[in-house]
Order: C-alpha cells, then sequence, then structure tokens
C-alpha cells in the first residue's frame, strides 16, 4: 500500500473567519450621505467601514481644502521674497557704506527706510488678512 502525502489545495483557513452577515436598507438620501462620508474617510473598503462606524471606533476624515493651499503656497513664495528682500536690504547698507560719501550713504539709506516703512505696512497687512482667512476658512465656528 502506497501512502502519498497530498495537502489540500485552496486558501488558508482564517484565524478569525468572519462569519455573520447583517444585511439593511437605506433611503435615498441615507446612502448618498453613507457615501459621502465613506468618500471623506479615505477607506478603501466600505465593509471594514460600516463596521468601524457601527462598533464606534475612531473613523478619520481628510478634507483637503485647495483654497487653502493656494493660500499657503503663495505666503511660502511671499515670505521667501521677503527673506531675499532683506538680504538686499543688507547687502546694500554694507555697500552704501563702501563706496559713498558719508551725505550720499545717509540719503540712499533714508531712502531705503523710507521703502521699508512701506513694506513692513504691507506685512501687517497680509498678517491681517492671513489672521481673517484662518478664522474664516480653517478654524469654523460650529
Amino acid at each position: 500500500m502506497k501512502t502519498t502525502n497530498k495537502t489540500k489545495g485552496g486558501r488558508k483557513v482564517k484565524s478569525n473567519p468572519k462569519k455573520y452577515r447583517h444585511v439593511f436598507r437605506l433611503t435615498e438620501s441615507e446612502n448618498q450621505r453613507l457615501l459621502t462620508l465613506f468618500a471623506s474617510s479615505g477607506m478603501t473598503n466600505k465593509a471594514s467601514f460600516l463596521v468601524s462606524m457601527l462598533l464606534d471606533r475612531q473613523v478619520k476624515t481628510v478634507k483637503i481644502d485647495v483654497a487653502a493651499l493656494q493660500y499657503q503656497s503663495t505666503l511660502t513664495k511671499l515670505f521667501n521674497q521677503f527673506r531675499a528682500v532683506g538680504v538686499n536690504y543688507n547687502q546694500m547698507v554694507k555697500l552704501c557704506n563702501q563706496y559713498f560719501s558719508e551725505n550720499r550713504a545717509k540719503r540712499s539709506i533714508s531712502k531705503l527706510e523710507e521703502y521699508t516703512k512701506d513694506l513692513s505696512k504691507l506685512c501687517y497687512y497680509i498678517i491681517k488678512l492671513t489672521k481673517e482667512f484662518e478664522d474664516k476658512h480653517l478654524n469654523p465656528k460650529l
């Protein structure tokens, strides 16, 4: 008699199989709401989403505000320009002191100070607009 060791084919047996099934029905508006919640959760499997919703697990909802991203990128570019102006400012003062006479250097630096005051007013206005934007769009009060 020949004994052969053949393994069974098919799937591996799960240690904790899901064998209980529940069915429920939704109205059109309830279904739309459920699909919206599912889409905003970022999950890829509806079944795991529903289980997490039913069993009070925490569901993460990620909302991406395109306007806020654009505003942030514009502010970043503006900040880089401010840094460049600061570097140029330091270079100008150094060059004025190095190559100009004392009176001409004073006049050039005073003009530079006027432009700096205008720049600081603009910076104050940008900060004010940023705070308004954050209050309105990023931290809405419920």
